[in-house]
């Protein structure tokens, strides 16, 4: 396994605030960035992406909960392919096309612990963990078999702290690279201690990218979730990016600047408890008077001393953080279906799968709490649940109520091009490096990019 929170010289791009952008002051001659909408909507687009895009990329594949101890296992699947992450008897991560070398079956389904061979349900034919042929019943019928001939393929595999990637393309890029400038950025977060707690799969009648896309933006905080304007600065968010990673950096407990007039302090502890009164061990709809506010401090240091003090009670030590750390959020979205949002006390990833055609993908929700470096991992709860069976919070029940329509819309005969603003740089990011995995030469992409 590589350091990946070891900093490195990697190129990146700032783009900085979007604030100054919303003041007026960018180039007033900038033409708009689109590209085709397609992209969403056809199905030899999602056959070329079958092609070029989920064999080579590095993707989120399960969490290092899930295979903490020796003979844990997982399955992963994404479009066709189909994989086993396993930690084997030395404690090694490892990773392995899940497919039979003998007739093609899959070896395994689902999760479970205490494996300790890789056996096919069909004719029994057997690998060791680390990959080795170990048995094939009546071998002297098939002739002359070399064992290393019929090893079990392997996939690239590593981790970013607590999240296990994968890679089909044995000879891609290492994680390190991919991710290139991200980890070094969040070493500060220390997600080493985050443990995950649920893994949540919901089928969305939307494309993968479509879902991928609602979650790589703050534009669109003003029109689905106004409540958060209250106590967030979406247009003060700092963003920079990476080849495949793109990070902005969102404080909450101010106000937006779209708001007129300022809201109270009041009313901004309100909407603090409304969003965060689980972090915050408030009423969420009833918190009390705003607390008094010491002489040269603030009212989000004030939110972030409520926050350290009720994960206090719970055992968890913020104290590598100041108080603005804790209110703040770094969101970033990993090429091309991954958006981590890391608070210092909690990480929500979202990751998103195609589903059986481009109008519909799985929509993966995995939650961690920060547990400490040794505490012991246990396997977090792993369910799929249909879109509307259960409550996944106001801002998330939003989003899913958006993705019910969102899709239909890119079907209409009228709209063939996606238009981006400078808030929505993260997907622009996202469909250059489709571009490049593609090999979409020249680009379809048109107008100024910042």
């Amino acid at each position: 396994m590589t350091d990946l929170a070891k900093p490195t010289e990697v190129p990146v791009k700032d783009i900085g605030t979007l604030r100054s952008r919303a003041a007026g002051s960018g180039p007033a001659t900038r033409t708009p960035i689109t590209y085709p909408a397609e992209r969403y909507t056809s199905v030899d687009f999602a056959a070329r992406e079958s092609e070029h895009v989920w064999p080579h990329v590095w993707q989120l594949a399960t969490t290092v909960d899930m295979v903490a101890n020796p003979g844990d296992w997982v399955e992963f699947t994404v479009d066709k392919l189909s994989c086993v992450i396993l930690r084997d008897h030395d404690g090694a991560l490892r990773a392995y096309q899940n497919v039979c070398m003998h007739r093609g079956v899959e070896l395994c389904t689902g999760n479970g612990s205490d494996l300790s061979e890789l056996r096919c349900g069909f004719h029994r034919w057997c690998w060791n963990l680390d990959g080795s042929l170990k048995e094939i019943p009546s071998r002297r019928d098939f002739g002359v078999i070399d064992n290393d001939s019929y090893a079990l393929p392997k996939v690239q595999v590593d981790r970013w702290g607590p999240l296990v990637f994968i890679n089909f393309d044995m000879n891609a890029m290492s994680l390190v690279e991919y991710l290139g400038g991200a980890p070094a950025d969040a070493a500060y977060l220390g997600i080493e201690d985050f443990h995950c707690r649920f893994e949540i799969s919901v089928l969305v009648p939307a494309n993968w990218k479509t879902a991928a896309d609602g979650f790589s933006e703050t534009y669109h905080v003003q029109g689905l979730h106004p409540e958060l304007l209250t106590i967030f600065a979406d247009l003060d968010n700092h963003q920079v990016f990476w080849d495949h990673v793109g990070r902005s950096r969102q404080q909450y407990g101010v106000p937006s600047p779209r708001i007129r007039p300022a809201p109270t302090d009041q009313e901004l502890w309100n909407a603090f408890a409304s969003v965060y009164s689980a972090r915050a061990g408030l009423d969420a709809t009833n918190p009390g008077e705003v607390p008094p506010i010491p002489d040269g401090s603030t009212l989000v240091q004030v939110m972030g001393e409520a926050v350290r003090a009720a994960q206090a009670a719970k055992g968890v030590d913020l104290s590598l953080f100041t108080n603005e750390q804790i209110m703040l959020l770094d969101q970033h979205n990993v090429f091309p279906n991954i958006t981590a949002l890391f608070h210092p006390d909690l990480l929500s990833v979202l990751r998103t799968r195609p589903g059986s055609n481009p109008d519909e993908c799985w929509l993966d929700i995995f939650n961690f709490d920060r547990a400490g470096a040794h505490t012991p991992r246990s396997k977090p709860m792993k369910m799929e649940v249909p879109m509307d069976s259960m409550a996944f919070g106001t801002v998330f029940n939003q989003d899913f109520t958006m993705l019910k329509t969102a899709q239909r819309g890119l079907h209409q005969p009228g709209f063939t091009r996606i238009t981006l603003s400078q808030e929505e740089s993260r997907i622009l990011n996202n469909q250059l490096a489709l571009e490049r995995f593609m090999g979409i030469s020249p680009s379809e992409i048109e107008g100024d990019l910042p």
